[in-house]
């Protein structure tokens, strides 16, 4: 069986131009798993389970609302049902060992090799996760698209909840670039982008890119977070937003909620 899943190495960057300038840099190692492929993955190789205890591990319970339901049937509430010649790639990094954090994960609907839609799944240290439906893609050259949404969940604790979200998508064969830049007035004032070169998902694979690389993952995405926070808060002494409460029917759990309802238990 031919698997269209693969895992991309590559790199995440940050640039923050505004107020204060700032920006790194870090390989990175991620998957593009076809949601109509997970049982298979998990059939065909040994250290990646769905839903089962495994090195590599994706849950449908660690995406979207966070029920038992499949990821696909989760996303029929932000996407349409597939149709016939239709698939959804999850851009994203499995648990390692029981670990992983997620600061965004798409879910890209192709048809071929042309994205009909998108979604954006947005995690933040606080425990919140928010989706932005990208229903209304534009053509923006070669395997390119754009898309532009208001931005409504608070995120970093170093811009507000104000400006616009500029997407980026750069689909190939065996190379993809997805990119969010925020805007506030007319003017950028931070980029981000994650990019890579994919190849087919496998043992092989997996061992090399991933199991080898432990810190080029999802592992690692915490630690650099709480680092560069250091540094901005520390160093180049960025102000603080405090963490309002979501107030968007897109933020699909609130750690206010959560924790309200643990209470009550």
């Amino acid at each position: 069986m031919t698997l269209h899943s693969k895992i991309y190495r590559g790199e995440v960057t940050h640039e923050r131009i505004g107020p204060t300038g700032h920006a790194f840099a870090y390989p990175m190692t991620f998957f593009g798993f076809d949601l109509s492929e997970l049982k298979a993955i998990g059939q065909s190789t040994t250290l990646f389970g769905y839903n089962q205890s495994r090195p590599l591990r994706l849950s449908d319970r660690d995406y979207l609302r966070g029920t038992r339901q499949p990821i696909h049937q989760q996303l029929e509430e932000f996407l349409p049902p597939e149709k016939q010649g239709q698939r959804t790639v999850l851009i994203s990094s499995p648990r390692y060992f029981g670990y992983a954090f997620n600061p965004v994960n798409f879910y890209l609907r192709m048809k071929g090799d042309v994205l009909i839609s998108a979604v954006a799944e947005v995690n933040n240290t606080f425990g919140d996760r928010h989706i932005y439906p990208l229903p209304n893609l534009q053509p923006a050259g070669h395997s390119k698209w754009s898309a532009r949404c208001p931005k409504d969940f608070h995120v970093s604790p170093f811009n507000d909840r104000s400006g616009e979200y500029h997407f980026t998508f750069r689909i190939e064969e065996d190379e993809i670039f997805l990119g969010v830049d925020l805007w506030k007035d007319e003017a950028c004032v931070m980029k981000t982008w994650i990019q890579g070169r994919g190849r087919p998902l496998s043992n092989y694979q997996i061992t090399r890119h991933a199991l080898l690389h432990p810190f080029d993952t999802a592992v690692n995405s915490m630690p650099r977070i709480l680092w560069q926070a250091a540094v901005l808060y520390y160093r180049k002494k960025m102000p603080i937003y405090q963490r309002p409460s979501p107030d968007s029917a897109h933020t699909v759990i609130d750690r206010d909620q959560r924790e309200a309802k643990r209470d009550v238990v």
